[in-house]
């Protein structure tokens, strides 16, 4: 027999590699609203309680080259080395270098990971 597998399950199982990796990892939609994060991600940006962020869609304050890169990452392109600036929960800004891709090749999916600087 075949195991099919839907979009939604490749997701799920990406999700939980994202969460174990100890690379800072976001997963944001096209308005900056947080779907995932890793733990290491939200203890670096002073984040105490996921839940806020993730089910109650509060947003971080972020770069304002949000948009830009999202429009970058919507036309095929692959973000290295980005300088970006995050706005951490206890209002402190942090500088970190920014990698971005598409998330499974879905145009309103976006997976950043970043390093501080």
């Amino acid at each position: 027999m075949f195991n099919y597998r839907t979009i939604l399950d490749d997701l799920q199982e990406m999700m939980n590699y994202l969460r174990s990796l100890p690379t800072y990892s976001i997963v944001f939609n096209k308005r900056a609203e947080i779907l995932d994060i890793n733990e290491t991600a939200s203890n670096f940006l002073r984040i105490e309680d996921m839940e806020d962020y993730t089910s109650q869609k509060l947003k971080l304050e972020i770069d304002n080259k949000f948009y830009s890169i999202i429009e970058r990452l919507i036309n095929g392109e692959i973000v290295h080395d980005e300088k970006f600036v995050f706005k951490r929960a206890d209002e402190s800004f942090v500088n970190v270098n920014l990698n971005a891709s598409l998330c499974c090749g879905l145009k309103d999916l976006f997976i950043f990971q970043f390093s501080e600087i």
